[in-house]
């Protein structure tokens, strides 16, 4: 969400939903600058329903899912809510040490006993366009821009 606001890309009167929120810090952010914002998350806000909205964020999602199928699931869907923009990021490979960690299918069981995948930048880019047959944008390391419209 923090490269959204350093680009400029929110307008005023713009929707956003985060999309896997976790605790839901993203929301009460973007809520405290103004912005109409909502966010579910499956473990902590499964009662919330998911909506559409202008931008939706889909921040270090797929890197916890274990399932490759539910990764594009969840992708897919979390695209399916963004009207204008879809905004993806997952760790990259580079950026973490997984030294303690253990081979899990595609991914690692870190030390907290978590599953993560973690991804290079081309194989996250690849991931997003092969499942939502468009274009990614890298817009940072690990975070990637999927509009609605090419022009924009």
């Amino acid at each position: 969400m923090k490269s959204l606001l350093e680009y400029g890309v929110p307008r005023n009167g713009m929707s956003f939903f985060d999309y896997g929120c976790g605790q839901g810090s993203d929301v009460k952010g973007l809520q405290g600058l103004g912005y109409q914002a909502g966010g579910w998350d499956p473990a902590l806000r499964p009662d919330v329903p998911k909506r559409e909205a202008d931008i939706v964020n889909l921040g270090y999602v797929v890197n916890v899912i274990e399932d490759p199928a539910e990764r594009i699931e969840v992708l897919v869907d979390s695209y399916r809510h963004a009207k204008r923009l879809l905004v993806v990021s997952a760790l990259i490979t580079e950026t973490v040490d997984t030294g303690r960690a253990t081979q899990y299918g595609d991914g690692v069981l870190t030390q907290w006993n978590t599953f993560q995948k973690f991804y290079d930048q081309q194989e996250l880019r690849q991931f997003i366009e092969d499942a939502l047959e468009t274009t990614a944008i890298p817009v940072g390391l690990g975070v990637f821009y999927v509009f609605r419209d090419p022009a924009e």
